[in-house]
């Protein structure tokens, strides 16, 4: 199982290094990461395998931060795939809510899938021949 994290963060483009920082001080290495800014804030979201180290540098930072399972599926680097994989999702009644490239090596490529039902959908992924999922 993978956790993937958010954060807010208020204010300007320092404030946002400010937060990451936090994370880089405590060698907390970031697998992805995604940042935008809403309105007055930015949102961050990461992936790291250092779970437990990344909430409590959270916790001793003081820092607001939510997290959430996530599937990430591994699947052939080729066309169409990411396709098959959320199309099956969905007809399968699983709703996404988000998704990204996790990294890619080689003939192969792995994908975050945020989704309403992990269960349901790792099930899913699990089912399809040319991926394999955690």
């Amino acid at each position: 199982m993978t956790t993937e994290f958010e954060l807010y963060v208020p204010g300007t483009s320092r404030s946002l290094l400010d937060a990451v920082s936090v994370l880089s001080e405590h060698n907390i290495n970031l697998d992805t990461i995604a940042a935008r800014k809403v309105g007055d804030k930015y949102v961050l979201r990461f992936v790291t395998a250092l779970e437990e180290e990344c909430r409590r540098t959270f916790m001793k930072a003081d820092l607001t931060y939510s997290e959430r399972k996530v599937l990430v599926i591994e699947m052939i680097n080729r066309p169409g795939q990411w396709f098959r994989a959320a199309s099956q999702m969905t007809n399968a009644g699983v709703e996404l809510e988000g998704s990204y490239l996790l990294g890619q090596n080689g003939a192969k490529m792995r994908f975050v899938f945020v989704v309403n039902d992990y269960d349901k959908a790792k099930k899913v992924a699990c089912q399809i021949a040319d991926c394999s999922c955690d």
